[in-house]
C-alpha cells in the first residue's frame, strides 16, 4: 500500500523527467525531418505537393495520437511528436522559398 501524506493524498510514483525528456527530444528531431524529408522527396514535383503531403501527415499523426496525450507513459511520445510536427512543418514551408 502506498503512503499517503498528511492530507491523505496517496503519493504516486516519480516523474521521470530526464528520460522523458530525452524521448520528447528524440521524437521532436525525427517528426520535424520527416515532415521536411517528405517535402523535399514530393516537393522537386511542385512545391505544393510537399506542402499538402506535409499537412496530410502531420494531420494523420496527430489525429492519432490525440487520445493517448493524457496517458502516463505516451504523454512524452504525444509532447515529442508534436513539437516535432510543428517544427517541421515551420521548416518545409521556410526551405520552399530558399533556392537549392
Amino acid at each position: 500500500m502506498a503512503d499517503a501524506d498528511d492530507d491523505g493524498h496517496v503519493a504516486g510514483e516519480p516523474t521521470p523527467w530526464a528520460l522523458g525528456l530525452i524521448v520528447t527530444t528524440v521524437l521532436a528531431v525525427f517528426n520535424a525531418g520527416l515532415l521536411v524529408g517528405i517535402n523535399e522527396l514530393i516537393g522537386d514535383i511542385r512545391w505544393w505537393f510537399g506542402w499538402l503531403a506535409m499537412a496530410i501527415v502531420a494531420v494523420g499523426i496527430a489525429w492519432t495520437l490525440w487520445d493517448l496525450r493524457m496517458r502516463p507513459v505516451w504523454r512524452w511520445l504525444v509532447a515529442g511528436s508534436y513539437i516535432g510536427l510543428l517544427a517541421g512543418l515551420g521548416s518545409g514551408i521556410v526551405l520552399t522559398f530558399i533556392p537549392h
